[in-house]
């Protein structure tokens, strides 16, 4: 009876989601989805985050790991973002973000102001509910 018990525990520790409490948030970039399957901006904490990865890619930056430090360079911004620290070094200083970097099934997530802001030097507009976020290049944000 023990081992059926420890069993069906061990089973449902392992179906169970990683970032269950996290809600998808759309994320578009010039009006454009940044990811069709949806996953690479999260509400985690009351904070929307972004996939540091698909954010990279968004803006044809250079990724690149560091020990537990993954270092991007965007237009000519370097940041070093490392999971667990509300640090991020971007440029010759540091900041400290509103939530820490996390790791969401092996992804890093940061926070996405700190990210489209300070490091693509683009803008952010995220809905009141905080469930859609618009990074604006080279569209109007007005419009």
């Amino acid at each position: 009876m023990i081992r059926l018990v420890a069993t069906l525990v061990l089973v449902l520790t392992m179906l169970a989601p990683a970032g269950a409490s996290d809600t998808t948030v759309r994320l578009t970039l010039d009006g454009r989805p940044v990811d069709r399957m949806g996953g690479s901006a999260v509400l985690h904490a009351g904070i929307v985050y972004g996939d540091v990865v698909d954010l990279v890619k968004s803006f044809d930056g250079v990724l690149t790991f560091q020990g537990p430090a993954l270092v991007v360079t965007v237009n000519g911004t370097t940041a070093t973002f490392t999971a667990g620290s509300r640090t991020a070094k971007i440029g010759l200083g540091s900041i400290v973000m509103r939530g820490p970097a996390f790791l969401r099934n092996g992804d890093l997530f940061v926070p996405l102001e700190t990210f489209i802001t300070r490091v693509a030097n683009a803008k952010l507009r995220v809905s009141p509910d905080k469930m859609r976020a618009d990074i604006y290049v080279n569209a109007n944000p007005l419009s």
